[in-house]
């Protein structure tokens, strides 16, 4: 997908889809008595992928695949790439705001 920002004069690319969020894993105890994961050493169950991420505006986390991991990791880190890319745009749009004083075309204005 491919956003082009007339302004700037600045693209950004990415591939993809793109999810935020993040990826985790565990492992866990069960509630058996007589389990290994009660043993001396443990031997845990799991290991567990995670996503955690907002959904309407509550914290989310869901237990997902090994492969469905490793596809939200993939999606992650282009949004954090989308991310650092939208920033660096911003700040380059602040340092032209109109009312800083090196700005193109604002001399001789007169604030209000």
């Amino acid at each position: 997908m491919l956003v082009y920002i007339r302004a700037m004069k600045k693209r950004i690319e990415f591939d993809g889809p793109i999810l935020p969020g993040s990826v985790s894993t565990a492992r866990s105890t069960c509630g058996k008595p007589n389990c290994a994961c009660k043993a001396t050493p443990p031997r845990l169950h799991g290991t567990y992928y995670r996503w955690t991420g907002v959904i309407d505006g509550k914290r989310t986390t869901k237990t997902i695949s090994r492969l469905i991991a490793a596809e939200c990791q993939r999606r992650i880190k282009r949004f954090r790439k989308l991310q650092r890319e939208i920033e660096q745009l911003m700040r380059k749009s602040l340092a032209d705001a109109p009312w800083m004083p090196e700005a193109k075309g604002s001399k001789g204005r007169k604030s209000r």
